[in-house]
Order: C-alpha cells, then structure tokens, then sequence
C-alpha cells in the first residue's frame, strides 16, 4: 500500500513537473523565437504557449522601444574638418525572426551601423551644413542607418546627436568672427539712432526758426523742470538780441575788438 501510493506521488509529481516545464510564459512587450532540434519553427505570439522540453529552445525580443549609445566618433567633415560626435539611436524590433536568424548580434551590428552612417553623412557635407541644418543632417543619418538594419528587422525610430565638438582653435575663431559680428551689429545701431537724432534736431531747428515763440516756451519748460528738481543749479537768462552774435551786442562788441 505504502509503496503504490509512493509510485503514484512520484508519478503525479512528474507529470507536473513535466507539465511546468512545458508552459512558457510570453509577455505582451516580447517576440519569443522557437528553434525545435536547430531548426527555426516561428515567432510565439504573447500568452502562454507550449514547449517540448529538451527540444524546443526559446530566444526573446523586447519589442519595445531600445536605445543604442553610440560613444564619440571622429569623423571628418567634406571641408577637412575633424569633429567628435556622441549619437543614441531609437530603435525597434519589427521582426525577430530576422534580428535572431539574420545577424549575429543586433544590438552591437546596430551601433556599427550607425558609426557608419554617420562616417558616410558627415563625411559628404561641409561644416556649415552640419551646423545650420542639423535637423536635415541627422534624418539623413536616420534614413541611412534604418535602410542599413531594414534586412535585419529593425526600424530606427529617431537619431539624436547629444554632443558635437569642433577642434579648439576653431572654436576660438568662431567665438571671435561672432563678437566681431555684434560689435558690427552694435556699431550700426548707434550709427542709425544717432542719424535719427540728427534729423530730429534739425527738424526742431527749423520750427524754432519759424515759430520763435516755441523757443521761449521750451526754455520755460526747462526752467519749470530744473525747479521741480529741487537742486542749486543756477540759471542766467539772456536775451536772445544779446546773444545773436550778427546783429546783436556781441557782434557789435567783437567787431570793436576786432578793429
């Protein structure tokens, strides 16, 4: 008795274990590769599946989103110039049959591609290109890299340059050509500002000279704001046939002087 329900415990206990050892638990962000005796069989799809153990053999996909960090590259620009570049490539699987059958490892075979796409982009466009076009230049970059990995399955979402270093002496011309083109642009400025000056005290001239009544009023204007100030300043009026230096007794004392 004693020994039937031993051989029936043990075989219950193997029937689950085998049974455990069937199930696969695929989960809803994965692509599981089943290769039964070396031999590819398909793609599982998320859930829980059925395996032969021992015979079958699962290889899994995460089929979200990945990044790749592409660490500084030295490239050379079309104008013989050296840049180090750092890059992150965004990246999915679309089908894991090919990034498993097709290419040893897909994550490393997809940051060589990218330091190739990026050799070849860069290398075909002056520095100038590179930095006021960026956007144009990195999508270029993308589309490269996604035709590259397309046989293997993968889709390249997005390409991002994260660092983009030009060689010190470079860098040191260009801050100086940029002070130099705001001191131009500072230069214009007071240039217009002070033209503008001018013609608005010609103009004020000129209405003076016609309406001599608005100088008397500007000068009580000003005399009205001094006051307001509150300060020390002393003001000596002089009337303008004293100061009119033709006609008045200036001229009448200079021309005396003169003789």
């Amino acid at each position: 008795m004693a020994l039937s329900f031993f051989v029936m415990a043990t075989v219950a206990f193997s029937v689950v274990f085998f049974a455990g050892s069937c199930l696969r638990i695929i989960r809803r962000w994965e692509g599981a590769v089943v290769y039964r005796l070396g031999a590819c069989r398909g793609v599982l799809e998320p859930g829980v599946r059925v395996v032969i153990p021992f015979i079958d053999r699962l290889v899994r996909w995460d089929l979200r989103m990945l990044i790749n960090d592409i660490p500084g590259q030295s490239v050379v620009t079309k104008d013989n110039i050296s840049l180090s570049i750092d890059a992150i490539v965004f990246y999915k699987v679309r089908n894991p049959m090919d990034a498993v059958n097709k290419v040893t490892n897909a994550r490393a075979s997809v940051g060589m591609a990218a330091q190739g796409a990026l050799r070849d982009v860069i290398g075909s466009v002056p520095l100038d290109t590179v930095l006021q076009e960026r956007e144009k230049v990195v999508e270029r970059i993308r589309t490269n890299l996604d035709d590259a990995t397309d046989p293997w399955g993968i889709h390249v979402v997005h390409v991002e340059l994260t660092d983009l270093q030009l060689p010190h002496d470079l860098t040191r011309a260009m801050a100086k050509e940029a002070e130099a083109d705001r001191e131009a642009k500072a230069r214009v400025i007071k240039a217009s500002a002070e033209r503008e000056a001018a013609v608005k005290l010609s103009e004020a001239q000129e209405l003076f000279s016609r309406f001599p009544a608005l100088m008397e009023l500007r000068r009580l204007q000003v005399l009205s704001e001094v006051g307001a100030e509150n300060n020390a300043t002393r003001i000596m009026m002089l009337p303008d046939t004293l100061l009119d230096l033709s006609t008045g007794p200036l001229a009448e004392l200079l021309k005396g002087g003169g003789s």
